[in-house]
């Protein structure tokens, strides 16, 4: 604004009602230190949280591994296991299977006979 804006018709400068400051500037220095201490407080806990929560997981994570090592012993024994045991019948061997009195279709005296095992239930 220029000089003429400023001043009043006698050449006076025209001033606004004075108005108290809302906060002393040693009440904001106060209100600030206030805050930067509530500010690192708050810092330290989440920090401290944090570390607290980190060391909980490294542990679960332990035992998941332990338990994981464990299952795939188990797993790996299991697999040993199935190798080893048959899978059936020996199919080179012939067995003898007693058809007397048992319905059948086609010859008596065929070379081959098929034998049929169900159950009903």
């Amino acid at each position: 604004m220029s000089k003429q804006n400023q001043q009043g018709m006698g050449g006076r400068q025209i001033q606004g009602p004075a108005r108290p400051p809302f906060l002393s500037p040693g009440t904001m220095q106060f209100l600030t230190l206030a805050g930067l201490a509530i500010l690192i407080f708050m810092c330290a806990t989440m920090w401290s949280e944090m570390r607290r929560s980190q060391s909980d997981l490294n542990e679960r994570l332990a035992h998941f591994d332990t338990r994981l090592a464990a299952l795939a012993t188990k797993v790996d024994a299991g697999g040993r296991a199935a190798q080893v045991r048959p899978s059936g019948p020996d199919p080179n061997k012939v067995y003898t299977v007693k058809t007397d009195g048992a319905p059948f279709v086609g010859p008596k005296a065929a070379p081959v006979t098929i034998v049929e095992f169900s159950d009903f239930q």
